[in-house]
């Protein structure tokens, strides 16, 4: 799922994040991060228990054979399983917040250091990780980057961009993001080689894996 994002300006919010902080930023966004396959499978069997139980009360004094209802109770169950489990919002109300904190950041870790194997190895690197599903937005930097205060930095600019990414503008929210991590940055880590050579191309990535 590919919402409507203008590429464009996302590469040149990149291209001026880097003209003035002495980092390569590598934005990601993907549909989810957590195990979500099994939800759908969960939700058809509450769904058919409770079928079960409608059926035994409505018919339990009744001359009519519950046969057909029986079988038509699972098809019915797995329908409605799979087509409720396409809602980010049943798929969060089945994982902690916690344990979707948990996956998002393991994600990033993998997508960066993947990331950091097929280009050059520079060790100023920043990862900006935007995950749908969990509504979670993390900053990652590469472990030989030396950045402090990491957890202030990301909370602050969650403060920034949340009711962004809750209505769904997710355009703006990078805009806000990028825009945001090079006024915090630029003073720390000025970027003083204009013609440095840049190992990550300065696009957005769909992570669909």
């Amino acid at each position: 799922m590919k919402m409507k994002i203008d590429s464009p300006k996302i590469e040149k919010a990149i291209d001026d994040f880097e003209n003035h902080v002495d980092c390569e930023l590598i934005p990601v966004i993907t549909r989810h991060s957590s195990y979500v396959e099994h939800i759908a499978w969960v939700i058809s069997l509450l769904l058919l228990i409770l079928f079960i139980g409608i059926i035994d009360l409505l018919f339990q004094d009744s001359w009519q054979s519950k046969t057909v209802y029986y079988a038509t109770a699972p098809v019915l169950a797995i329908i409605l399983g799979f087509l409720l489990d396409k809602s980010d919002l049943v798929d969060r109300f089945f994982i902690s917040k916690k344990e979707r904190e948990r996956q998002v950041w393991e994600k990033a870790q993998r997508i960066f250091l993947l990331k950091r194997n097929e280009a050059h190895k520079s060790r100023q690197a920043l990862l900006l990780f935007v995950s749908l599903m969990e509504r979670r937005i993390v900053i990652f930097p590469d472990p030989g980057m030396q950045l402090p205060g990491l957890d202030a930095l990301q909370s602050k600019m969650l403060k920034i961009i949340q009711a962004d990414f809750k209505n769904g503008r997710y355009e703006q929210g990078f805009l806000d993001a990028i825009q945001f991590l090079k006024t915090e940055l630029a003073t720390k880590y000025p970027q003083t080689q204009q013609s440095s050579q840049n190992h990550y191309a300065n696009k957005l990535i769909w992570w669909d894996v």
